[in-house]
């Protein structure tokens, strides 16, 4: 029997009460780390989490890359969100890290993946964003240490409450997924029923996050390009001052600009340089005629 979107709130926010306890048992001050990124899904769990009626810290990270539509939405709409700063500048990184790929996407964790450490944080994942995602559970622990990836039996909340949160140490976090089963029809579904706020950065792209991000669409790459030309010339500064110190330019790419285009297309290096031969072989072909 498919399960209505009223039958999903109701799931969703009674996992949430479910897991207060461990979330008041790590940080009984703060309760749950709650994360924001000022996207639908995040406005969905937030709302949940007031449903909900739990304590919540909620944090968005700011990564210096982001649009600044969503910045001001953000402190428009949800001034009981509070800004976290890693104190670190993305563009001044660039100039020794180069810029983020999808195949080396080192910005996030710095800017994203250390917060809640030490807490149970609650995000709007859902299963339907990507195949990945598709295999999470419910409740999970992040950790990088050894016996949490060797470990076969799934997480539950009265497994780490029987353990007395032994699982948690150091910069691990119980992660809860209250939304996993949730599509993004009922996400805009619920948005419009609970007459919730819609992003501006939805009206020229899919997706809400950082301006010049490896995951967004080469549309909305270029939209930002245009809108703001000065954050995309750090950017481009950056990858200047990088490649500067590097031979990658003379290996495989003409230019700055040719390197900027391969990192826009998502391709490997080998896919992207034999499409620009292939490109090359019909320019010629064309002369000839």
């Amino acid at each position: 029997m498919l399960k209505t979107l009223q039958d999903k709130i109701t799931e969703s926010v009674a996992l949430i009460r479910k897991a207060e306890h461990l979330a008041l048992a790590l940080q009984p001050e703060q309760g749950f780390h709650v994360g924001f990124s000022g996207g639908k899904d995040s406005q969905v769990l937030l709302a949940l989490v007031k449903m909900a009626g739990v304590k919540y810290r909620a944090v968005y990270n700011v990564t210096t890359n982001d649009p600044p539509e969503n910045v001001y939405f953000i402190r428009k709409h949800y001034p009981d969100v509070e800004f976290e700063h890693q104190g670190k500048n993305l563009y001044r990184l660039i100039e020794n890290k180069g810029i983020p790929t999808i195949f080396h996407r080192w910005c996030c964790k710095i800017f994203k993946e250390g917060a809640g450490a030490g807490s149970v944080v609650l995000t709007g994942v859902r299963r339907e964003e990507s195949k990945k995602r598709a295999g999470y559970k419910p409740v999970d622990v992040k950790s990088n240490r050894k016996e949490h990836h060797e470990r076969k039996d799934p997480y539950t909340i009265e497994g780490i409450e029987a353990a007395g949160h032994q699982c948690i140490k150091g910069k691990d976090k119980i992660m809860v997924y209250p939304m996993l089963e949730w599509t993004t029809t009922d996400v805009w579904v619920f948005i419009a029923k609970e007459h919730l706020p819609v992003n501006p950065c939805y009206e020229y792209g899919g997706r809400v996050g950082c301006m010049f991000c490896p995951y967004a669409s080469k549309e909305q790459i270029g939209y930002y390009e245009t809108r703001y030309p000065k954050f995309h010339g750090l950017f481009m500064k950056g990858l200047i001052i990088y490649l500067s110190k590097r031979e990658e330019i003379d290996k495989n790419f003409d230019s700055v600009e040719e390197y900027y285009e391969w990192w826009k297309s998502k391709k490997s290096v080998k896919a992207f340089l034999r499409e620009k031969r292939r490109k090359a072989e019909e320019q010629a072909q064309l002369k000839l005629f």
